[in-house]
């Protein structure tokens, strides 16, 4: 069974991310905290090729997949459940993340990806908060929603 197209949407968004440098948010009026962790992110982060992150976004998609299809999914009532089919990065990258990247041949780093990020994947929407305190934005919206 193939993802269906919000896993593919959220997989993508976070591939994306991963090719690039990572902008650490760590909440508002916290440019004190935030600016080291770009610092270091940028000294320590692996740039990774482009097999790489395909190979990651094609596992993620997967392990996005499988995550979701556990919980309700409920077209008419797309919030429904949102909590338990998010994922995300607090102090580190949660399970379906790590889990993605290990099959695509790494191991994420703590500073890999946007620290205090959080991504809702529900019926016909993605959304994405990246940092602390940051504004939800909708990355993917199904057409005529």
């Amino acid at each position: 069974m193939s993802p269906r197209p919000e896993a593919v949407a959220a997989a993508n968004w976070w591939a994306k991310t991963l090719a690039e440098p990572p902008g650490h948010d760590l909440g508002r009026g916290a440019a004190e905290s935030s600016t080291p962790a770009n610092s270091v992110s940028a000294l320590v982060r692996r740039q990774r090729s482009q097999a790489d992150i395909e190979a990651f976004r094609e596992a993620l998609a997967e392990e996005i997949e499988q995550h979701i299809a556990q919980y309700s999914w409920r077209s008419e009532a797309p919030d429904f459940g949102s909590y338990m089919r998010s994922i995300g990065v607090d102090y580190g990258p949660d399970d379906v993340l790590a889990d993605a990247a290990e099959k695509a041949g790494f191991k994420l780093k703590a500073l890999d990806l946007p620290m205090k990020t959080v991504m809702w994947i529900n019926p016909g929407v993605v959304k994405v908060a990246q940092g602390h305190g940051a504004p939800i934005t909708v990355i993917w919206e199904a057409p005529g929603a």
